[in-house]
């Protein structure tokens, strides 16, 4: 008798690769495994693309303390390599394999990161998919899901290495306060009725994925409005949401001695990775801030990230390093628009990273930032100094109705001096091109000589007003 692998409800989802090994994510249904209950239920095989042998299949463990879900790594693999995959689960653990029958399975595919460190590097990159969800804490449509589609074919026809998410991947609070996920319960219906949406499958099967977190996967401004109750009852159920579904096949959580399974909860969310010619870092800017009215005391992230930070720009500081923020580095919006929940609010920490920015002699420097509801390209530049490349894409999905909030140009300085705390001036933000302000998505090419940075409508047509290319100093 044969037993049927079945699709995830979640997932697959390719998260990160390096040169041999790959994390993979799936989900049984919700509710499948009660608490305490985990066993290998989740079932993968996989082969190079044109290779007509499958390697596995390998038993995975699902785990009834984390919505239902588990992540398999899968190692030995080579590098530059595309690869194919079929995943699921079944409902007896002790199935054997040869009765298995995968015709139901997910087909996927990923990639191993290149064996040279001289490589290019293209990838899609956006943030900010904004969904409605009603009072009943169900997600409204499928508007949202098409950019995915739009997504998937280009990242299909075109070389993609991976896609990059920087933050508001899913909104915890789309109605505001009224109606916003509170409970355990509601945050993991929130990642499964976002992450379950047909073309967002598609894309995060089929190619791998990179994600960090910001301010609405947990509410708007976290954590300007949190007090002793949200600390304790919201925000640990927005994290172990997040954990399971964004960072849980990322970096950030640790693996066992042997390389071979997850070990335990990650002891922070930032984490950094190398593809090819290009190193990268995803700072999280949202759980480690530290709130005050004096301005020198205000952190948008730990001494210890921060710390870790200037180390990776100084690590091999001639290769091509993309910082990923979440909220933009510059520009500064304009009065009264300004607020305290971007850099512009810690301007003690935003002076220090722009000084060790310069002093990492680091030329071939990148930041990518989402949050802003807005595309465009910005730069910094100081006399004698090297040239700070910022690019900003936002949001996957902004809804109508939401119009008024759109328009980004009249909010920002365009062109203006950057003030730290106690330089009068950090040098000059010149923003260039068009601020594209409806939905789109990009794609970042990067190589020695200098970054390709495309901006597509939610239709995948080219916004050529709005993208750039740019040179590196020096």
């Amino acid at each position: 008798m044969t037993v049927t692998v079945a699709p995830f409800a979640v997932g697959p989802l390719a998260g990160s690769a390096d040169r041999t090994s790959i994390r993979l994510f799936g989900a049984m249904p919700g509710g499948a495994l009660g608490p305490g209950r985990k066993a290998p239920h989740g079932r993968i095989r996989w082969r190079a693309v044109g290779e007509t042998r499958w390697h596995g299949p390998r038993h995975f463990r699902i785990n009834g303390n984390f919505d239902s879900s588990g992540v398999v790594v899968l190692r030995d693999l080579t590098p530059g390599t595309r690869y194919q995959y079929q995943a699921g689960y079944v409902d007896d653990p002790n199935t054997v394999d040869t009765a298995l029958d995968w015709h139901r399975a997910t087909d996927g595919h990923f990639r191993t990161a290149p064996a040279s460190d001289q490589a290019p590097v293209s990838f899609l990159f956006g943030s900010c998919c904004y969904r409605f969800t009603g009072l009943d804490h169900q997600v409204e449509d499928d508007r949202a899901d098409r950019v995915f589609a739009v997504m998937a074919d280009q990242a299909r026809d075109r070389p993609t290495d991976f896609v990059l998410f920087a933050g508001d991947q899913v909104y915890a609070d789309a109605t505001w306060r009224v109606g916003a996920a509170s409970s355990q319960q509601q945050y993991f219906d929130l990642y499964r009725q976002s992450f379950g949406q047909p073309h967002i499958r598609r894309l995060t099967a089929n190619h791998n994925h990179h994600m960090i977190l910001d301010d609405h996967e947990i509410e708007n401004n976290w954590p300007a409005r949190a007090n002793p109750d949200l600390w304790t009852s919201k925000y640990p159920a927005a994290m172990k949401a997040y954990q399971i579904y964004q960072a849980s096949h990322s970096p950030a959580v640790p693996l066992n001695a042997e390389g071979s399974r997850l070990d335990r909860d990650p002891e922070r969310l930032w984490y950094s990775y190398r593809w090819g010619g290009a190193d990268f870092f995803l700072m999280d800017l949202r759980t480690e801030r530290a709130l005050s009215r004096w301005p020198w005391q205000r952190n948008i992230m730990s001494r210890e990230q921060e710390e870790a930070v200037v180390a990776w720009l100084n690590d091999g500081p001639d290769r091509i390093k993309c910082l990923v923020s979440s909220v933009p580095l510059l520009p500064e919006q304009r009065w009264p628009f300004r607020g305290e929940d971007s850099w512009e609010g810690f301007r003690a920490q935003r002076q220090r990273l722009i000084d060790a920015m310069r002093a990492s002699r680091a030329r071939r420097l990148l930041v990518l930032s989402g949050d802003v509801h807005a595309s465009l390209y910005a730069r910094l530049d100081g006399a004698g100094k090297p040239s700070i490349h910022a690019w900003i894409c936002s949001g996957l999905f902004w809804p109508t109705a939401l119009m008024a909030f759109r328009w980004y140009r009249p909010m920002i300085r365009d062109d203006h001096r950057l003030a730290g705390l106690w330089k009068p001036s950090l040098g000059r933000v010149s923003v260039p091109g068009e601020v594209y302000s409806r939905d789109a998505f990009s794609r970042v090419t990067l190589d020695g000589e200098g970054a390709r940075l495309e901006l597509f409508d939610r239709e995948g047509a080219p916004v050529p007003a709005a993208s750039r290319e740019i040179r590196w100093d020096g």
